[in-house]
């Protein structure tokens, strides 16, 4: 797979699961090692699902989604930094 259609289907991951998810969390991974994530990725299994990437292109994903959903624009100011991002229909995670 080309670089160029990795990142397509980048663009295409994030927005299926921006349509598809009513919830989005944004968390900060800085100081997180790779076994920690493993762990809460496995925990959240079935229930959530944790997208990470490069916040250049998640920054151009998010403007190429505005004039369909402007409401995304509320998410460019937290794309900085070591985040990433958590999909969940399931009310009960917010706690």
């Amino acid at each position: 797979m080309s670089k160029g259609e990795k990142k397509a289907a980048y663009f295409e991951k994030l927005e299926t699961l921006l349509t598809t998810y009513q919830s989005i969390f944004i968390v900060n991974v800085d100081n997180v090692g790779s076994q920690q994530m493993h762990m809460s990725r496995r925990s959240l299994r079935g229930e959530a699902e944790v997208l990470m990437g490069k916040n250049t292109m998640v920054r151009r994903a998010l403007k190429m989604l505005l004039p369909k959903n402007p409401q995304l624009e509320s998410l460019m100011p937290f794309v900085r930094g070591n985040v990433g991002f958590v999909f969940t229909n399931n009310p009960d995670l917010k706690e």
